[in-house]
């Protein structure tokens, strides 16, 4: 394809943060599970004003085609240890041990599309390509969920720390559900630098959109995101990190009486003892930090009858109204 008529065609159909491509253009193979429209990264060059890319999970070969027809340079690693492109390196990019291509040193654009992390049905290793070099562990789509967002985030920062002042990095990552439960990539993802934007990839022609979920109780998942940073010194190795946090509410000091006497009541069930509802909450922090606790549980149960949202069953005894 011409490299004016693909500046034209960006130009006409990416103007938005929501970028849609039916057609996924003529680059890489269309067969490769999990590849994506060559519009992707095509839409961010132009928008950007890139000149060369360096790529991560480089894939079926898509962003390599699509640069070769826009006539700028590409560098690229993949786990595939027969690349399918010339310009394609076989690298684990979780290997310390080897460096990465100078390529990425020079590039003002770098491209992410990494594996999702247990799925099932999918396989790179010994499925979209022969693994003869026992590389399976290293295979972020064989990795259980926490393992490959970890794999992930390390791709990134260190795909990051190769790049040069004021280059892009854009990580193309999506949501997964299986067996009831729902993950997010985008609120797990370590992003460095400065973030630019945003931008929502529909999908199409995808597997998945062919399948029910739990009685269609769940809406389809027909989107991916296009997260996109930038590094903005060349010493500068700064970064946001997606902390999770398991707390008892009885133990939050954020949490308000209403919400610590209402949560117990609901958990108790049917109607319970002020003795029961006292044992519930004795041990936790919101009651060692107030020495007349016990007045305040029998303050909140009384406000929570006035406004009908708690019972007084009989002598002592609440439940939920």
């Amino acid at each position: 394809m011409r490299k004016e008529e693909i500046i034209q065609y960006v130009n006409e159909h990416a103007t938005g943060t929501i970028l849609s491509f039916p057609d996924r253009g003529p680059w890489g193979n269309p067969k490769y599970r999990g590849n994506f429209s060559g519009w992707i990264p095509a839409s961010i060059l132009v928008r950007y004003g890139c000149r060369s890319v360096s790529e991560i999970f480089a894939g079926s070969g898509t962003t390599s085609d699509l640069c070769k027809d826009l006539g700028i340079p590409y560098c690229g690693i993949d786990l595939n240890p027969n690349p399918v492109r010339t310009d394609i390196s076989f690298m684990d990019i979780l290997d310390y041990g080897r460096e990465l291509p100078d390529g990425f040193y020079e590039a003002d654009l770098q491209m992410l599309h990494p594996p999702y992390p247990g799925i099932n049905d999918i396989h790179y290793s010994n499925g979209m390509w022969l693994d003869d070099k026992g590389l399976t562990n290293a295979d972020i789509q064989e990795m259980p969920w926490a393992q490959g967002m970890h794999a992930v985030n390390k791709a990134i920062m260190r795909g990051y720390a190769a790049m040069p002042k004021g280059a892009y990095q854009a990580v193309v990552v999506g949501d997964i559900r299986r067996k009831g439960i729902f993950r997010s990539m985008l609120t797990n993802l370590t992003l460095p630098g400065e973030q630019v934007q945003i931008l929502v990839k529909a999908q199409h022609n995808t597997v998945s959109g062919n399948r029910t979920y739990n009685n269609n109780q769940f809406f389809f998942i027909e989107h991916e995101f296009v997260v996109i940073t930038k590094k903005p010194s060349g010493y500068e190795i700064a970064f946001v990190v997606p902390q999770h946090f398991t707390m008892d509410i009885r133990d939050s000091q954020s949490t308000t009486w209403k919400d610590v006497v209402y949560a117990v009541l609901r958990q108790l069930g049917a109607s319970a003892s002020l003795d029961k509802i006292y044992e519930e909450i004795e041990p936790h922090k919101k009651a060692q930090g107030n020495p007349h606790w016990k007045a305040k549980v029998r303050q909140t149960l009384q406000m929570l009858a006035k406004t009908g949202s708690a019972t007084h069953v009989a002598y002592g005894r609440w439940c939920v109204a």
